[in-house]
């Protein structure tokens, strides 16, 4: 197995893509190359953006990196042709197709339906029950199990089914305990198997019935010939069957490459396992990372970088080996980005630490909006919703816009409950849900009205006498229950029989988005009737990862950490790093592929390892957080006393944390907040009490105006003086050049060598030069494009405005100088200076968008100085602005100006 590492926003789905049009051209048709990745969305991208690729290169003859050899143009045809039924799946949807291309060998109908994972949950809770029902009687054989087990079992035996992922076979120690729970889980699993039989599968049993194919010899020959090679993204996701699955393809002969990054590996919840990454990683054939980030402005690239080197060092979360040194490519080399962290500190409760630290969140947000940062284009995360509870307030107190896309208990939700009694008194009037029917929308009873009715002997004719609009209306629900689940909501909810008004009228816009996405939630996977519905909404309701539906409108985003995986925004703030780590405990665990019930002595270990794996875990969840940042990163935490828990624990390691100082640059912020009850809209600290000042106070070291050693290239811009950043930091260095920095460099270089844009040979030899190593070849053909008509513009003015060269009587190119001048010396290079026709012409060539002469006066200034003093001579001085083919004198006074006001 191939493997390849790709750090978030290294383009691994760009990787993949080029990877097809690779196999596409080496003979392997499209319709025999499977690519499998985690969602169903991410595979829609995949299959779109493949046939990008064969499109371009069918039109275009270039598709980024890849061109067309005329030789493979039928391959690619045939390639567009197959695209609609090529094989870009999940990793579900890819085991279903396999199965059904051998269901027969495999004992199954070919036309075998998909259970969703609720429904399988309905079924075995159904033959679970009856069966302890039987377990009842003491003659029954797992009588001595079920008393054993006692009120608990029927929840035990579900948790055991609930974790059949991490292994194919189950089984328990000696441990009477562990015994009873593997007897009665078999017992109802045999049965659950017979009731799916030959026509459905879950998509635990998919896994399950994908490793039996893997071990039948014309099942996996079949498949051979169905597929040449697979493709695997977010291979960090899989759990533990579907890696066994992808290791045996591999073992039958099947090449398989993945591509992943562990340090994104965040689903333990859902039974992915990290190891299996790990695994492939250490046996099988390692390929380069892809290690050059598009998404990430500079100083947030040294962030990451910094934050993953140190936390692989300590092992948290990651290794060294899974954490290579990312680079900055793309646009994002010319930006520079910000990193803003706060910590509030105190000795009171956390969670009025957090209510302030809400409060700096929202005054940072509010800031960076008024310089420019839209609200739509900012993102808060939190690792738990009781999170963004706290934020949604200081929002809400600061009058800034937002929009929850993830919320908790959408199956809680007081109009889904609604709908979901209205379902169950149609059909049968009695219990909770009654009560809930004639005191919600529907009814609209008041309280002692509804306790007269509850508490009558014969309840429905009390309604009927007493409120008989409200007996009709049950009567019609009753009426509809009897269709189908879609049609019952649909009428529920659309249509106008409560007192000429629908239910939606009683929502507001929030609650009409949750049932109108609960009709096409149904629509989607309708159950079989009615009963199956509301078991599957009273399930789904005690799931705490059943979340809300996204809000509409416009305003910062809230979500969870894990909602933002595979998301990106321009700015994105993580709240709350201070939050300790849950230590949730189970009843049971199932740990490689053994049962370990709470009361035996195996529990403890295993709950430890858990416990590490889901501390690991959270490691990778804050990588995760901080890499969905491209240009600004705001992260806050709150500290009572110093102690750092959490994720602020690694902000610590980092020396980033609380206790470290301070610091202030418009590229790094780090600035530690004492609790302030009273203060709810400022971030001015507290000032002590008025002392004498000290007779020193005012006195300090003057500083130059400039450096001792400086370019005068360097006084257009703005600088500040900052002091090194607290981690590693290549401004400091030899900075990475970006685009417009190496196309200037290349055009300089060749006007120097008196190259030109028409010879090749020239041309290859810019194309060979250092500064374009950090590019793509794509890059490095745009770049170069660039190049050429910058140069190209120079030629055509030779002869034209600019003497040409054969005139000229002194030609010096690239022509060093240095002067002292104050306290500063000037050094650097002057592009050209040539004598023809008895005057001398110094030249400075720009590759500017804009032309602006005057930010150039300065540079100019010291030049003139420089050669008069020198060479006893006073050139012409011209800027060349060879984007608009511009020739501009520069008037002595100008520049003579210039010095004197920067000097």
């Amino acid at each position: 197995m191939k493997v390849r590492v790709a750090s978030a926003g290294t383009g691994k789905t760009t990787s993949l893509v080029l990877r097809y049009l690779e196999l596409i051209a080496s003979g392997i048709p499209l319709r025999r190359i499977a690519g499998v990745t985690f969602t169903r969305a991410a595979a829609d991208e995949l299959r779109q953006r493949v046939g990008i690729g064969v499109k371009a290169l069918l039109h275009d003859g270039q598709y980024l990196s890849h061109g067309l050899n005329p030789q493979n143009k039928a391959k690619f045809e045939e390639a567009k042709r197959e695209l609609d039924g090529a094989t870009l799946t999940t990793i579900h949807g890819f085991m279903i197709e396999s199965l059904r291309l051998v269901a027969p060998l495999m004992g199954l109908d070919p036309n075998f339906s998909v259970l969703g994972e609720w429904e399988a949950n309905a079924l075995f809770e159904e033959e679970l029950k009856s069966l302890l029902y039987l377990a009842d009687s003491p003659t029954h054989g797992l009588y001595s199990a079920r008393m054993l087990l006692g009120k608990q079992v029927e929840s035990l035996v579900l948790d055991v089914f609930s974790q059949r992922s991490l292994s194919e076979t189950l089984r328990s120690d000696e441990h009477p305990y562990n015994l009873a729970l593997q007897k009665l889980f078999d017992a109802a699993y045999r049965k659950f198997e017979v009731r799916l039989g030959a026509t459905l599968v879950p998509p635990s049993e998919v896994e399950r019935r994908a490793l039996k194919l893997v071990r039948n010899p014309g099942a996996i020959e079949r498949l051979s010939e169905r597929f040449k090679i697979l493709l695997v993204d977010e291979f960090q996701d899989v759990n533990p069957l579907q890696g066994a699955y992808f290791e045996a393809l591999e073992h039958s002969g099947i090449p398989i490459e993945v591509v992943g990054d562990p340090k994104q590996s965040i689903y333990g919840f859902r039974h992915a396992d990290v190891r299996v990454f790990r695994k492939a990683l250490a046996q099988g054939q390692q390929l380069e990372p892809l290690i050059h980030t598009r998404r990430h402005a500079r100083r947030l690239t040294d962030f990451l970088n910094h934050m993953t080197t140190t936390m692989a060092k300590h092992n948290l979360g990651f290794s060294e080996l899974e954490a290579p040194k990312v680079e900055v490519a793309g646009e994002q080399q010319e930006k520079q980005g910000k990193i803003e962290l706060h910590w509030i500190t105190g000795e009171e409760k956390l969670d009025d630490l957090r209510k302030q630290e809400a409060r700096v969140l929202a005054q940072r947000l509010e800031h960076l909006h008024q310089r420019g940062f839209a609200y739509s284009d900012m993102a808060v995360l939190a690792r738990a919703y009781a999170g963004l509870t706290v934020v949604e307030q200081a929002l809400q107190e600061a009058g800034l816009p937002y929009v929850l896309l993830q919320g908790r208990g959408y199956y809680e939700r007081i109009e889904v409950r609604d709908l979901y009694h209205a379902l169950r008194v149609g059909i049968e009037p009695k219990g909770l849900s009654f009560a809930a029917f004639l005191r919600g929308p529907f009814a609209q009873l008041e309280l002692d009205q509804t306790d007269k009715i509850l508490k009558a002997d014969n309840p429905l004719l009390i309604l009927q006498n007493n409120h008989a609009e409200v007996f009709d209306r049950l009567e019609l629900i009753q009426q509809n229950v009897r269709g189908t689940p879609l049609s019952a909501l649909k009428f529920l909810i659309r249509e106008p029989f409560i007192a000429r008004k629908k239910y939606v009228d009683f929502l507001d816009s929030r609650a009409r988005e949750n049932v109108d996405a609960l009709l096409f939630t149904v629509a989607q996977q309708p159950p079989g009737d009615i009963e199956l519905l509301l078991d599957r909404l009273q399930l789904l309701s005690r799931q705490t990862d059943a979340g809300d539906v996204p809000q509409s409108g416009e305003g910062i985003q809230l979500l969870t950490v894990h909602k933002s995986k595979g998301l990106e925004w321009p700015l994105v703030a993580v709240f709350d790093l201070g939050r300790k780590l849950m230590d949730r405990s189970q009843a049971i665990y199932v740990h490689e592929g053994q049962i370990v019930h709470q009361d035996s002595p195996a529990y403890a270990e295993v709950r430890q390892l858990v416990r590490k794996r889901d501390e690991e875990e959270s490691y990778r969840l804050l990588y995760v957080a901080a890499s969905r940042a491209r240009d600004v990163l705001l992260m806050t935490g709150s500290s009572k006393g110093m102690k750092t828990d959490g994720w602020l624990s690694s902000l610590e390691l980092m020396k980033l944390g609380p206790g470290s100082k301070s610091y202030s640059r418009a590229d790094f912020t780090l600035q530690t907040h004492l609790y302030e009850p009273q203060v709810y809209s400022s971030l001015a600290t507290r000032h002590s009490s008025l002392l004498e000042p000290a007779p020193w106070i005012d006195r300090f070291f003057s500083r130059n105006e400039h450096p001792p050693v400086s370019s005068p290239s360097r006084v257009k811009q703005e600088q500040i003086d900052y002091e090194p950043l607290p981690f590693s930091d290549p401004d400091e260095g030899e900075r990475l050049p970006g685009r417009s920095t190496t196309v200037g460099t290349l055009v300089h270089y060749a006007i120097s060598q008196n190259w030109s844009a028409s010879n090749p040979t020239h041309l290859e030899n810019l194309k060979a030069q250092e500064v374009m190593f950090p590019f793509s070849p794509e890059e490095q053909e745009d770049i170069l494009a660039e190049v050429i008509m910058l140069l190209s513009n120079y030629e055509s003015l030779l002869g034209q405005g600019l003497a040409a060269l054969t005139d000229r009587l002194e030609d010096y190119p690239e022509l060093p100088m240095a002067i002292p001048q104050g306290k500063t010396v000037w050094q650097g290079i002057i592009d050209r200076l040539y004598h023809v026709n008895g005057q001398w012409f110094l030249e400075d060539y720009k590759t500017d968008q804009d032309i602006l002469p005057e930010k150039y006066f300065f540079q100019l200034g010291v030049y003139l100085q420089c050669i008069q003093q020198v060479k006893g001579v006073k050139p012409q001085v011209q800027l060349v602005f060879l984007r608009e083919k511009q020739i501009i004198s520069v008037a002595y006074a100008d520049l003579e100006q210039a010095l004197k006001q920067l000097t």
